[in-house]
């Protein structure tokens, strides 16, 4: 009789309770990844180049002894890099007006007088001018809040053709030498102030600020990066590059949702190890709507055979969770319609790369309602069903994203900040049930460049 009496009833039971594990498991992580950052110097070259004198003069004079004025000219600088320096070659030419007392005296007002007319000589003065050659080294670093620093150091200064008085058989080369250097010594501080004034922290300010918003990348959501701070190597030089790693702290993960969060600010950064590459956690949150989207495209339509009768499954839908256990909500028709909560442990096979729903049974409102009411639904044909085709491959899907993501970073990031990354791998190590999320940690691995462009709107 109870069997007839069913048979006309909608099987409806309670809606089970929700209750939440731990909310610590879905922290984000802290990963470490490590960009290599090249910087085009040829802005920096050229500007060091329009702001440094094409020309300049000098004397020293006294009553006794040689005395004299110069004036020198230069080529287009020439620049280099060693492995962890600048250089700075300068050539060209200069002349030298000279005269010369071998004796002054101090007359009755003060004055010195020089007791023999005094000798003039010159060199690179009507004529050819002498030729000079000078090296600069520049050591270039990143501060602690982000400005170019420069140190320059004259390492070598040169007259190639000396200019000797041959009648006084007295060279001046060394002697002007030293009193040019102190010229070039003001030059180099002027190239240390020059190359410090060049604008970088901009561009990594306008870097962070994009580094903080969500990044979409369709079909799947959003990627937020969540950054907390950057660290950086020294310099290293190839060519006309200079190249250092900066190493981002950040809490990647990608959501179905586009929330933002609150602006953090950029902070100084600390000097760390180079590291190749990066290998970081990335926390893949799939709303459970998603996930359901999943289900109901598998089941949709399942025909169940229950004892010679058919059930037709419409939709599976997980509604929630039970501490580790997923809740899920089947929805049927055929020969009984209604609904029926389960319950299922979703597990994770990081070899096979497959999210698998397992120990699936009946929620334990909607197992006392069906003991008092259609004990027939309780086999195991159901669960069984269910568990055989609740298998999701997850490794298509990984790759697709893992392509979705390195063309959606391999974008410039700001005016004169560009991306170039290699994603190699894209692999689920674990899963942990939220709210209203299914949060799967992914380890991402593979390298990012990025090249910096100084010439870029100076």
């Amino acid at each position: 009789m109870l069997f007839v009496l069913m048979a006309c009833k909608t099987v409806e039971p309670s809606l089970p309770e929700m209750r939440m594990q731990n909310y610590d498991k879905i922290q984000p992580e802290v990963s470490r990844l490590n960009v290599d950052i090249e910087v085009n110097m040829k802005g920096m070259f050229a500007e060091a180049e329009k702001s440094t004198p094409l020309s300049f003069e000098g004397s020293s004079s006294s009553c006794e002894g040689v005395s004299y004025t110069y004036a020198f000219s230069r080529k287009p600088l020439t620049f280099s890099t060693l492995p962890t320096q600048l250089e700075t070659k300068i050539e060209g030419g200069f002349s030298l007006n000279l005269s010369y007392c071998p004796l002054c005296i101090t007359l009755w007002n003060g004055k010195e007088s020089c007791t023999v007319p005094r000798i003039y000589a010159s060199c690179g003065v009507n004529e050819k001018k002498r030729g000079y050659s000078m090296r600069y080294l520049t050591t270039l670093g990143l501060s602690n809040d982000y400005k170019l620093t420069a140190k320059t150091k004259l390492e070598e200064f040169k007259i190639k053709d000396p200019c000797e008085l041959t009648f006084l058989n007295y060279d001046v080369t060394e002697r002007v030498e030293k009193e040019i250097e102190k010229e070039l010594k003001v030059m180099q501080a002027k190239m240390d102030e020059d190359i410090a004034s060049i604008e970088v922290k901009s561009k990594i300010e306008n870097a962070w600020k994009e580094l903080q918003k969500s990044i979409p990348i369709e079909p799947y959501g959003f990627l937020q990066l969540n950054p907390s701070s950057f660290s950086t190597t020294d310099l290293r030089y190839e060519d006309e590059t200079a190249k250092f790693t900066l190493s981002l702290f950040f809490s990647p993960m990608i959501t179905t949702d586009n929330h933002s969060k609150p602006y953090q600010e950029l902070t100084e950064m600390t000097p760390n190890e180079r590291l190749e590459g990066f290998s970081i956690l990335t926390d893949v949150a799939s709303s459970y709507d998603t996930l359901s989207s999943i289900l109901t495209n598998e089941f949709k339509d399942e025909v169940i055979s229950i004892k010679g009768k058919e059930i037709v499954v419409r939709n599976l839908k997980v509604i929630g969770c039970q501490s580790d256990r997923l809740v899920l909500c089947l929805e049927f028709d055929g020969f009984r319609k209604g609904r029926v909560y389960m319950v299922c442990r979703p597990v994770v096979d990081a070899n096979m790369q497959l999210l698998t729903l397992e120990d699936i049974d009946f929620e334990i409102k909607t197992k006392a309602f069906l003991l008092k009411s259609a004990e027939w639904l309780l086999g195991n044909r159901i669960r069984n069903e269910i568990e055989k085709k609740a298998k999701i491959d997850m490794s298509e899907s990984l790759n697709s994203l893992l392509k979705t993501l390195e063309d959606r970073l391999n974008q410039p990031l700001a005016s004169g900040v560009n991306v170039h990354s290699k994603l190699n791998e894209l692999r689920i190590n674990s899963l942990v049930l939220g709210k209203t999320h299914l949060y799967v940690r992914t380890n991402l691995t593979g390298n990012l460049k990025i090249a910096v462009d100084l010439d870029d709107e100076r």
